[in-house]
């Protein structure tokens, strides 16, 4: 089922084959398995009418608006409308109806106007009254006015014609130039002739039809008769003598009754379409199902024409229909009709004698008018042969042994049942020696005789694979040219006479070969021998003696369609033949000449990546590709980044008979060595693509074994980053670099074993000198050791002398603290007889020998030399230090208290605190900080 709208008004073919269709949506495309919308007109509105010229550039009519198509590389369709040519008073118009190419004009037809393309100009015709309907008719176009009547189109103008007026209201739908003169069909009135300035009805078999159901379109096809679509009564052929071929609407298989154009394509089939929907029919065919408007039947075991009428025995019951009124087109009415008293499986039927047979699970039964008469009730009933030399004697095989019938004054009377013989008889055989072939299917074959008097079995042989056959299963026996036959799993068999074993027939060998099972070989009146032989069904033609031409392309729409076992074929006097099928009954139509190796092309419809989901390389849908910029003519390829290696392809072939039973090969060249095996897929997925050129070919083959033309898609998968060329200069260059620091780093390494070399060499060298050192050196680090003890013995004289120098200094500055004491308390006016001037430069002194500058700086020169030039380190660190806070920072150094320090430096307990203090603030120290310890650690 497409996925568009339910209206369809035109149909064309390109030179491919493709068909595009006038949807309501737009264009709709068809390629034997997808359908799909491929392009709309500017104005969105529905496509009425389509032709196409020889370059494929498609020319569309649509509602309001018309122009033309064109396919792009990538597969798109591009619509131009054409519109913008005509004149602002001349773009009101409607539906397009009738697009055709003529020569090299383009002529759109419109109830408002006729529209002539030529030389990018459109000349416009006009009438007071509208349009009605346009026509070609050979090589003449009409076109008819609803005032003037029928005028003809010629040179870009509107001429009268002969008696035109006459046509006027006449509301023609169709004109066809035959040699009788013009056959119009008209929408309510039936057909008319034309001729000799004479307008006269064409009386046909389908008057009635025409008149109530309105004709909507006609066509002419290739063997003469006319085609006519009506708008409620489906499709109606008639011949050039209006007598009626065939009626096909609803009920006999279109979708819809309303019929608005047709279409033959170039393998034959007819395309209707329909107001809602699209019906293909293949009138080319030579087969055709005999069809049932009531669907009694189901499957058929067998079919026989009797008294003008068409049996069919089914698993279902018996059932007839008028055979003759049925093949002269007169179907309306016709259908199958049950014949009462037979409603289970009836395996066969026969004419003997006058008598029409019927053989059922349940018996035999006489057939007369509608109803069955039962002759004899048996444990089931297969099928009926007469006795060699006996026409009044019938022999029937059962589901247990055989039965006898004898014909008395023209009636066949049940006699009995045959002694000495139960095996199940389905299939029977008789040969010129008036032995009796019965073939079982899973046992082996019997060759029986009876006796004189007919009631029983005097002598049984048995054959199977013990005998000759490739096997004992799905044996059978045919009688053909009076010669017994053996259909088995590999060929036709006959016995040899000498030797009695079963060989293969040389003649069917070489016609049927040893390969195919062969389930049935059957002759007809006209020195045919038709077969089925594996799967396929065909007929060999007989030439000269033994001598023969087979056919099997016809019939090759059977396949698969026979019911395992029970396959059977009818062949009628008048050459008809009958295939009973699972199906319903088949009819083959030998004067049908349809040509079975007609050229068709494979397409490829639409390329994807997987990755991106669904990212679209190639597609004829409409809207789903980004760029719609491309050529036509350009041979179409593309060029995938790596991470686009994953395609999608979907195919089709534009062959339409049987297209579900089209199989498929693919192959991707660059990627795989060869053609696939054939299927029925129609799409394929490759992923993991490596980087390479690539081309898809894609071929059909279809149900008659034709080839097509491949198609192929070129595409080429670019390489991973780490995989281009530049990716690959890069890699040369780091390879350089690290050969080039490979061999840097060998002869580094080499240049660092010569070195090694070197200075193990020099170290041998050096370590006889450190032996002969060695002495040296241990009399030095005596001399050294004695020398470190001398030091160490100067240093603790130092700090002894110091320290002793400095206990002295503590107590001379007592004293001399006291001296300084005891004068401040002389008071001078107690004390007249004093002199203090004398004082003065006593305390004067004092003072100066308090400031010790000699000794401190004696002091600190060896201080410093103890300490590792504390006061030097210090003072650099804390410039801001004056020298009473270097002395004191000394004298904390050497872990003096505050009642110690205050005599060095000649001033009270108080003013070491306030030293200390100041001290504190210049060294930035926190309050819980120790000074004596910062001291210390400096």
């Amino acid at each position: 089922m497409y996925k568009a709208a339910s209206e369809n008004w035109d149909v064309i073919q390109d030179s491919k084959g493709m068909m595009f269709f006038a949807n309501h949506f737009g264009i709709m495309q068809f390629d034997g398995v997808r359908w799909s919308i491929v392009t709309q007109p500017e104005n969105r509105s529905m496509v009425r009418s389509l032709a196409i010229d020889k370059n494929d550039k498609m020319y569309v009519g649509a509602q309001g608006d018309f122009g033309y198509v064109i396919q792009l590389s990538n597969g798109q369709y591009q619509y131009t409308s054409l519109v913008k040519l005509l004149p602002d008073s001349a773009r009101n118009f409607g539906d397009v109806q009738h697009t055709v190419i003529r020569n090299n004009e383009v002529i759109f037809f419109s109830h408002e106007g006729i529209f002539i393309f030529k030389n990018n100009k459109i000349k416009v015709l006009k009438t007071k009254s509208n349009f009605d309907d346009f026509f070609e008719a050979g090589n003449e176009i009409y076109v008819s006015d609803n005032e003037k009547g029928l005028l003809q189109l010629k040179n870009d103008a509107l001429v009268s014609f002969s008696n035109g007026e006459k046509f006027a209201g006449m509301k023609i739908r169709k004109i066809f130039k035959t040699e009788k003169g013009l056959l119009l069909f008209t929408q309510k009135d039936g057909l008319f002739l034309y001729a000799q300035n004479q307008i006269k009805p064409f009386v046909t078999e389908v008057d009635y039809i025409v008149k109530q159901n309105q004709i909507s379109a006609g066509i002419q096809f290739s063997d003469g008769y006319f085609g006519i679509g009506t708008r409620q009564s489906g499709l109606i052929v008639i011949d050039s003598a209006g007598h009626l071929i065939q009626h096909i609407n609803k009920q006999t298989g279109l979708q819809n009754d309303y019929v608005t154009s047709f279409k033959v394509d170039r393998e034959g089939n007819l395309w209707v379409m329909l107001k809602e929907g699209i019906s293909l029919i293949q009138i080319s065919s030579p087969l055709s199902r005999i069809l049932d408007v009531s669907n009694s039947e189901t499957k058929i075991y067998c079919s026989q024409i009797y008294q003008n009428k068409l049996y069919i025995a089914t698993d279902n019951g018996l059932f007839w229909l008028d055979w003759q009124a049925y093949k002269n087109g007169k179907r309306d009415n016709i259908h199958f009709q049950h014949i009462s008293g037979m409603s289970e499986n009836v395996w066969n039927i026969g004419i003997f004698g006058n008598s029409l047979l019927a053989f059922e699970k349940n018996g035999i039964f006489e057939i007369s008018g509608n109803s069955a008469k039962l002759l004899a009730k048996t444990d089931g009933a297969w099928q009926g042969i007469l006795v060699p030399n006996r026409s009044d004697l019938l022999l029937v095989g059962g589901y247990t042994g055989l039965y006898l019938l004898k014909n008395i004054n023209g009636s066949w009377v049940y006699q009995h049942k045959l002694k000495g013989f139960e095996e199940s008889s389905r299939v029977i055989e008789t040969d010129a020696n008036n032995a009796i072939w019965i073939a079982h299917g899973y046992k082996g074959i019997f060759k029986i005789k009876l006796n004189k008097t007919f009631d029983a079995v005097s002598e049984v042989q048995f054959y199977n694979q013990k005998n000759g056959f490739p096997s004992s299963l799905f044996l059978n026996t045919f009688k053909i040219d009076n010669q017994i036959l053996f259909g088995t799993t590999k060929g036709i068999y006959k016995q040899n006479p000498a030797s009695k074993k079963m060989v293969p027939d040389p003649v069917f060998k070489k016609y049927l070969g040893l390969e195919n099972h062969i389930r049935l070989l059957k002759p007809d009146n006209q020195d045919n021998i038709w077969y089925i032989s594996g799967e396929n069904t065909g007929k060999m033609t007989r030439k000269a003696k033994d001598s023969f031409s087979v056919e099997e392309l016809p019939f090759r729409k059977l396949r698969y369609l026979y019911i395992p076992g029970f396959e059977n074929i009818q062949t009628t006097n008048s050459g008809d033949v009958f295939f009973g099928t699972q199906d319903g009954l088949i009819h083959y139509n030998s004067v049908k000449n349809k040509k079975y190796k007609t050229k068709f092309k494979a397409v490829i419809s639409e390329v994807k990546c997987i990755i991106p989901k669904d990212s679209l390389l190639f597609s004829s849908r409409y809207d789903v590709l980004p760029n719609k910029n491309g050529s036509a003519k350009d041979k179409f390829s593309v060029v995938l980044p790596y991470e686009n290696n994953a395609l999608h392809f979907s195919f089709a072939s534009l062959f339409y008979d049987e297209a579900e039973a089209t199989k498929y090969e693919y192959w991707l060249e660059g990627f795989e060595p060869k053609w696939s095996d054939c299927s029925l897929q129609t799409e394929k997925e490759y992923t993991n693509l490596p980087e390479n050129e690539y081309v898809f070919h894609v071929r059909a083959k279809n149900i008659y074994d034709v080839v097509s033309e491949e198609a192929v898609f070129r595409f080429e998968v670019l390489p991973p980053w780490y995989r281009t060329i530049w990716a690959y200069i890069l890699y040369f260059l780091l390879y350089s670099v690290v050969i080039y620091l490979i061999i840097k780093y060998q002869k580094t390494l080499a240049g660092r074993q010569r070195q090694q070399l070197i200075q193990n060499q020099e170290k041998e060298l050096l370590r006889s000198r450190a032996e002969l050192n060695e002495q040296k050196l241990t009399l030095e680090q005596e001399n050294m050791a004695i020398m470190r003890e001398n030091l160490e013995a100067t240093i603790n004289l130092k700090n002894a002398k110091v320290a002793s120098s400095t206990v002295n200094l503590i107590h001379l500055n007592e004293i001399l603290l006291s001296i300084k004491d005891l004068i401040s308390q002389i008071d001078k006016k107690n004390e007249p007889n004093v002199n203090f001037s004398l004082l003065t430069k006593i305390n004067k002194l004092i003072d100066h020998e308090l400031q010790g500058d000699k000794q401190w700086n004696e002091f600190e020169e060896i201080f410093n030399q103890l300490h590792d030039n504390f006061m030097q380190r210090l003072k650099q660190t804390y410039p801001e230090l004056t020298p009473r806070d270097m002395r004191l920072c000394a004298y904390l150094r050497m872990n003096f208290n505050t009642k110690e320090i205050a005599p060095l430096l000649g001033i009270s307990v108080r003013g070491v605190e306030d030293t200390r203090y100041r001290i504190r603030k210049k060294l930035q120290l926190p309050s819980d900080t120790n000074i004596t310890e910062f001291i210390l650690n400096f």
